[in-house]
C-alpha cells in the first residue's frame, strides 16, 4: 500500500471520519434496495404501474446507490494517506451527503432517471476531489483509480439518458470490479500480513512482479471485450485468462493463515468471488447451455461486491476504533449470511423449479447481512467508540 506517513497532518481527525456517514448510508441503500425488490420475489407487485420494474429498481439504487456510498467513505478517508494530501474538510463531506440526498429522494419520490442523474452528479464530484488529491500529489499509482471512477461515472450517465444501457451497464459491472481488485489488491495481503504478526507470527508474501502485471493485463482485456461483445468466444477465452491469473494472484496472500479472523477471511473470500466470477461468464460464453450469465454477475455483484463490501468497511471501521482483530460475532454472522446468499442465488441456476423461493431467501440474507453490519458497527458509524 501507499505510505501512510509517519505525521498526524496526514490523518483525519478522529471527530471528522467521512466513512462513518457514508457506510451508514451504504448499509441503509443496501436494505432499502433488497426491500423494495424483495415483495417481486414473493410475486407481490409492489410498484404499481410505475415505468420502472422492481429489478431494474433494486439494481439501479445497489449499483449507483449503495456502491458509490461505499466508495465515497472509502476513498475521502483512505486517500489522504495514500497520497500525503490533507483530510477532505467536513463542508466537502456535508456536500457529497446533500448530493446523496438528493438522489436518492429523486429516485424514491420523482423519477429514477433524476435520481440516476443526480447519482452521476456525486460520483463525478468525488471523481474530481480524488483527482485533485491524485495529480497534486504527482501520484501515478492512483491515476488507474481515477480512470475507473470516470469509466464508472459515465456508465451513470448513458443510464440515466437510457443510451446504450446494456453496453452502459456492463461498463459499470466492469469499472466497479476493476475496482474491486485494485483496492482488494492493496487491502487485503495488507491485513493478512497484520492479523499473522497481531497474532505472534511472522509471514513474508512473495508477490512477483510479473504475475501481478500479467493479471492487470489480462483482467483488462477481459473487461474491454466482455463490455463491447459480450457473447463471443474471444471473451470468453479472455475470461478464463482472467480467472485463472486472478487465481495465482489472490493464493500468493495466503488466504488461510486467516482462517480465524472473519474479517480478513471475508477479504479473501471476496475477492475470491471475483474469479468465480470470471470463471462463470467464461463457461456461459463458451458453453452457453451449461450456464447463463446470471450466475457471473450475481457472483460479482453478490459474492464479489456484497462481501468486500461488508469486509473493506469493517476492517476500515475497525481500524480506526482501534479494535483491528477483536471478535465480533454480528459482523461474523453478516459475512457468513452475505456468502450463503450468494450460494443461494446462484442454485437457481441449478434448481429452476425452486427459483423464487431461493431469490427470496437470497435476498432476505442480504438485507440480513447488512442488518447485522449495522448492529456490529451502529456505535462507530453514529460516532461512538472510533478513538
Amino acid at each position: 500500500m501507499a505510505a501512510d506517513g509517519n505525521s498526524n497532518a496526514f490523518k483525519p481527525k478522529p471527530t471528522h471520519l467521512p466513512f462513518r456517514p457514508f457506510f451508514l448510508l451504504a448499509a441503509v441503500d443496501a436494505v432499502v434496495g433488497a426491500g423494495g425488490w424483495l415483495p417481486a420475489a414473493f410475486g407481490i407487485q409492489a410498484f404499481g404501474a410505475t415505468a420502472i420494474s422492481a429489478g431494474d429498481w433494486h439494481r439501479d439504487l445497489l449499483l449507483f446507490g449503495m456502491v458509490p456510498a461505499v466508495l465515497t467513505g472509502f476513498l475521502l478517508t483512505a486517500l489522504p494517506r495514500w497520497t500525503g494530501r490533507q483530510a477532505v474538510p467536513p463542508h466537502t463531506t456535508c456536500s457529497l451527503i446533500v448530493l446523496w440526498g438528493c438522489s436518492r429522494l429523486a429516485f424514491l419520490v420523482l423519477l429514477p432517471s433524476l435520481g440516476l442523474a443526480c447519482s452521476a452528479i456525486w460520483i463525478l464530484a468525488l471523481l474530481l476531489i480524488a483527482a485533485r488529491a491524485v495529480i497534486a500529489s504527482r501520484d501515478r499509482r492512483n491515476l488507474k483509480i481515477l480512470l475507473l471512477l470516470a469509466f464508472f461515472c459515465g456508465s451513470n450517465v448513458l443510464v440515466a439518458v437510457s443510451w446504450q444501457a446494456e453496453i452502459a451497464l456492463r461498463l459499470a459491472l466492469a469499472s466497479i470490479i476493476g475496482l474491486v481488485i485494485i483496492i482488494g489488491g492493496r487491502v487485503v495481503p495488507a491485513l493478512t500480513v497484520a492479523y499473522v504478526e497481531s497474532a505472534g507470527g511472522q509471514v513474508a508474501l512473495r508477490r512477483s512482479a510479473a504475475r501481478e502485471y500479467t493479471a492487470a493485463l489480462l483482467t483488462m482485456c477481459a473487461f474491454c471485450l466482455w463490455v463491447v461483445a459480450p457473447e463471443a468466444q474471444l471473451s470468453g477465452v479472455a475470461c478464463a485468462l482472467a480467472a485463472f491469473s486472478q487465481a495465482i494472484r489472490a493464493a500468493q496472500w495466503r488466504g488461510w493463515l486467516s482462517l480465524s479472523s472473519s474479517t480478513v477471511l471475508g477479504l479473501h473470500i471476496g475477492y475470491g468471488w471475483v474469479i468465480v466470477g470470471f470463471a462463470s461468464l467464461a463457461s456461459h460464453i463458451l458453453a452457453p447451455a451449461m450456464l447463463g450469465q446470471a450466475t457471473a454477475i450475481h457472483a460479482w455483484t453478490i459474492g464479489a461486491i456484497g462481501t468486500m463490501t461488508l469486509a473493506i468497511m469493517a476492517s476500515m471501521i475497525r481500524k480506526h476504533s482501534r479494535l483491528a482483530f477483536v471478535p465480533s460475532a454480528s459482523a461474523t454472522g453478516a459475512l457468513a449470511a452475505m456468502t450463503t446468499c450468494c450460494l443461494s442465488r446462484l442454485l437457481i441456476e441449478v434448481l429452476p423449479g425452486y427459483a423464487a423461493p431461493l431469490a427470496s431467501f437470497s435476498g432476505t440474507l442480504w438485507i440480513v447481512s447488512f442488518g447485522l453490519f449495522l448492529m456490529a458497527y451502529r456505535g462507530a458509524l453514529l460516532g461512538f467508540g472510533v478513538k
